[in-house]
């Protein structure tokens, strides 16, 4: 469901506490919406393909993707190319 005024985001990361304590953070935020969250590449793609998030903050490394900028972030920006990709690493 979309809210209006508000930043629709997916959190992608392998690590279940990095990616649950990002989210918590997002909750926390009146003018985001957690969306999705996905543990994986394939995962993230497939929830992108019907929610299309405003916002997907991915982790550099996940296991099932060797580069994340050609093989996830390519695909999701086919989809909706005016939503917003963040990379992040730790």
């Amino acid at each position: 469901m979309r809210i209006p005024g508000t930043i629709r985001v997916m959190v992608v990361d392998d690590h279940p506490l990095l990616r649950e304590g990002i989210a918590a953070v997002l909750e926390g935020e009146e003018e985001i919406s957690l969306v999705a969250e996905a543990a994986n590449g394939r995962e993230a793609i497939e929830k992108f393909r019907t929610l299309f998030p405003d916002v997907t903050l991915m982790d550099l490394q996940l296991p099932d993707i060797s580069d994340p900028t050609s093989a996830a972030l390519r695909p999701l920006s086919r989809y909706a190319s005016n939503s917003l990709q963040l990379v992040l690493s730790c």
